[in-house]
């Protein structure tokens, strides 16, 4: 039996190893920023952004089906695993094989194609860490994810490093990339085999059923990163790599702060999709509200401090040069927080093996997107896309809502607004006062003084993460006992 502390242990973990990873990522941003300027790091976001729409075609969905599917079978968890992993191998080297063909009819500067071939193989390997880390959410050890994250951070940083102090440019800049996901590879690989004999398995009978279960999430992953990319790829076709390097590094705190609600759902998911299985509506609902009031208590002083502090925290950590990216960041901090709810809905219709309903928001988002894309990028360069991406998260994350109610018929509590507010208006006037500070510093002070504020304003308990451990604790087990 796996008692609720495991559960607790696990969430505790990813959010301290999440918080050291982005540390390490800020440091090696900011170092990268300085020494690559607008011009390199808008070619150097041009290329990653490229690479991105192959990555995500590659991803098929296998990774959410892998996790639902060893969640609903656990007694064929091996065979399940390694098939699967196996045609990720096969999918991606296809798929991957396509970028530095198709880079070479780009109106890209040569240095950008070049980027491309070398950082396809960052690709290959972040497509293998992606499903080997099913495997450890499905048994509660993301210790080793987060530890594996840190050491690919840490090589990641030293590799940098050494690159600027020899003078290297930006494709000896992109090495890094490949450093870091390969060592991250080979970390949760080495992990991987104390839990699972890992091998090659060719089941054609089930590569076929996970592919008709999968190629729905496949399709919606696919039309969500056009409307959640094809703004900077826009940007890099119609403006110069100086403004995709304005909008590319506040765009950088975005996908940063985007992986905290994977993070946390991708241990949720597996217990919300057994909860619903075994008709356990009560716990389903309980689990939903618990993650939806968690995603309003860091989202809206997210908001609040990003319109205070945005333009020095940008220029902290990227450099004076990108005083510009200060305003794209303050619009940017919006869709983030759409993307949390956005992210809660979609996983809840996962969970509930409904995803092909999603399909036709996706598709109506990216298509309004790209236009949007298109008509505002041109006169208003960034901020263009920065609003254009609000409002695409914004309507995707509605959709998702009202599918997700029409489809379970649960509906959410609002009083965690009326009691968060409050503690919002105080921290973000200490914020606003003490702006001209050094801004991590009043970052770090503000957010204490926000969670005191929130016990104060009995917005929260002492004991609110006790709570989802005690509404997780008997989906858990029911999970390991089937």
């Amino acid at each position: 039996m796996i008692e609720g502390v495991k559960v607790a242990q696990n969430t505790v973990i990813q959010i301290v190893g999440k918080a050291i990873s982005i540390i390490l990522g800020m440091i090696t941003l900011g170092i990268m920023t300085r020494y690559l300027g607008q011009e390199g790091y808008g070619q150097y976001i041009t290329i990653l952004v490229f690479l991105q729409f192959f990555g995500i075609i590659m991803d098929l969905g296998l990774y959410l089906t892998l996790v639902r599917e060893m969640s609903a079978n656990p007694q064929q968890e091996s065979k399940i695993f390694n098939n699967i992993y196996t045609l990720r191998i096969i999918t991606s080297l296809l798929i991957l094989s396509l970028a530095p063909i198709v880079v070479l009819f780009m109106p890209y500067p040569q240095i950008v194609k070049l980027g491309v071939i070398i950082t396809t193989l960052t690709y290959f390997f972040n497509s293998l860490v992606q499903i080997l880390t099913s495997l450890f959410q499905r048994r509660l050890a993301m210790g080793k994810v987060m530890t594996s994250e840190i050491i690919g951070r840490l090589a990641h940083l030293a590799t940098i490093i050494v690159i600027i102090s020899l003078s290297g440019g930006l494709l000896m800049i992109l090495l890094g990339n490949i450093i870091n996901t390969l060592v991250y590879f080979i970390a949760l690989y080495f992990f991987a085999r104390r839990f699972i004999k890992i091998n090659f398995s060719f089941d054609f009978s089930l590569w076929l059923n996970v592919l008709k279960k999968t190629w729905p999430i496949a399709v919606g992953i696919f039309f969500n990163l056009i409307y959640f990319k094809a703004d900077t790829l826009i940007l890099s076709f119609l403006k110069p790599a100086g403004d995709v390097g304005i909008y590319g590094a506040p765009y950088k705190f975005l996908e940063i702060l985007t992986t905290l609600p994977h993070m946390f759902l991708g241990l949720i998911l597996p217990l919300m999709a057994t909860a619903w299985t075994s008709k356990k509506t009560k716990e389903f609902k309980e689990l939903f509200q618990i993650c939806f009031d968690l995603f309003v208590i860091i989202g809206i002083p997210m908001i609040a401090g990003g319109l205070i502090i945005g333009t020095p925290l940008i220029t902290f950590f990227a450099g004076n040069e990108f005083l510009s990216s200060g305003p794209v960041l303050k619009i940017l901090i919006i869709a983030t927080v759409l993307i949390f709810f956005g992210t809660l809905f979609n996983y809840i219709i996962i969970a509930i093996d409904k995803q092909k309903r999603l399909l036709k928001y996706f598709i109506a988002t990216s298509i309004l997107s790209v236009i949007g894309y298109l008509v505002f990028i041109p006169p208003y360069s960034y901020f263009g896309a920065a609003w254009v991406t609000v409002a695409g998260e914004a309507f995707i994350a509605l959709m998702s809502f009202f599918l997700g109610y029409r489809l379970t018929k649960i509906g959410l509590s609002l009083k965690i607004f009326y009691k968060i507010l409050p503690a919002t208006l105080v921290m973000a006037s200490l914020l606003y006062l003490l702006r001209n500070f050094q801004v991590v510093a009043v970052t770090l002070v503000s957010i204490a003084f926000y969670i005191v504020l929130l016990i104060g304003f009995r917005a929260i308990k002492t004991d609110f993460l006790k709570q989802i451990f005690k509404r997780t604790d008997k989906q858990e087990n029911q999970m390991i006992n089937n």
